[in-house]
């Protein structure tokens, strides 16, 4: 289901941004820039909003937030004029409403490390890539979120 989400927005601002790119006259030579493959923000789109869904599922388990480290995600959607997408990860917030707070955390805390290397790739390959009238990538902060690695210093 949320793939299927994620798929659909993604399809949505990629279909607004391919548009633009076509829109906007050619900077190179036309022999060149007719050979030249458009750019897909595909990959790009889909590790935000997986970085932005752990962000809003991870808020209220981490002492630090996520969700504010990750803001100017909004701020990208708002550029291009529509609306953030907002899903939650439903499995990992039933696995960590179950756990003491610590090991939710701790869990929390080592998916979006993950997700934002993952992201921080991507967000690279799109700053490259990207024509000059796409908006710039939104930085994120990968944390810490807890003062130790396993989380242990927070209570139930």
């Amino acid at each position: 289901m949320i793939r299927a989400v994620t798929l659909a927005m993604v399809a949505t601002v990629c279909g607004s941004m391919v548009a633009a790119q076509v829109a906007a006259p050619p900077t190179t030579d036309g022999a060149a820039a007719a050979q030249a493959p458009a750019y897909d923000p595909t990959r790009f789109l889909e590790t935000m909003v997986n970085y932005r869904r752990l962000a809003l599922t991870c808020e209220g388990t981490l002492p630090g937030s996520p969700l504010a480290d990750s803001e100017e995600i909004s701020i990208f959607f708002q550029t291009l004029g529509m609306a953030e997408p907002r899903a939650i990860d439903t499995q990992l917030q039933r696995l960590t409403k179950k756990l003491v707070r610590a090991q939710a955390a701790s869990i929390c805390a080592e998916r979006l490390v993950q997700s934002a290397a993952v992201y921080g790739q991507s967000a690279r390959d799109y700053t490259q890539n990207k024509p000059d009238a796409w908006p710039a990538a939104p930085r994120i902060s990968a944390g810490p979120w807890c003062a130790s690695l396993t989380c242990a210093e927070l209570s139930f």
